[in-house]
């Protein structure tokens, strides 16, 4: 008995697949057809023009999704950047609104006042340059995607009574969340 080496195993697969494809081009007689012979050392053109039409799809739809997320991720950057120089912005104003409100009749009409007015007024218009806007929480339907929710009060189960902070937004992205005193039923 004879031992097969891998090698044999595989010399005899080789001759194996090279006699089925000399078999593929012959003719009935046994000559070799000039056509098939020429269709197997050169596959048919319309076999390449699919195959690199494929691959162009591919690359196109890779190119197309590529160039949306480098937007999407520049609009995120841009957003976080801006976030975080603005959320430490935001409670200075909060201050200046909360002196606003809370000085004496009395004390109004002093220049300290009016200059307290102007600078709410620069800060409020410097936030709308950058894309900053305060939105209306009271006597809406709690958003979680926009409000807290710090307690509850008597009226109308699910509405915004009171706020505790305002929120705002940057561009269609909630900056800071409002905080607010919601209705109990």
């Amino acid at each position: 008995m004879t031992q097969h080496t891998k090698d044999d195993i595989q010399n005899e697969d080789i001759i194996e697949e090279m006699q089925e494809e000399v078999e593929a081009i012959e003719n009935e007689d046994g000559s070799i057809d000039e056509e098939k012979l020429d269709d197997a050392l050169h596959p048919s053109d319309s076999d390449q023009v699919a195959k690199l039409k494929d691959a162009l799809a591919r690359t196109s739809a890779d190119l197309e999704n590529f160039k949306k997320r480098t937007e999407r991720d520049r609009a995120d950057m841009t957003f976080f950047l801006k976030s975080d120089i603005l959320k430490k912005v935001l409670p200075r104003l909060d201050d200046v609104i909360r002196m606003l409100k809370n000085t004496p009749e009395d004390m109004q009409s002093w220049a300290l006042y009016e200059g307290l007015q102007a600078l709410e007024k620069s800060l409020k218009k410097d936030l709308a340059d950058m894309g900053v806007e305060a939105f209306v929480s009271t006597w809406q339907e709690v958003d979680p995607e926009k409000h807290d929710v710090m307690t509850q009060a008597p009226g109308e189960e699910g509405i915004i009574i009171d706020e505790f902070e305002t929120g705002y937004m940057l561009g269609d992205r909630v900056l800071r969340h409002a905080k607010v005193v919601v209705g109990n039923g």
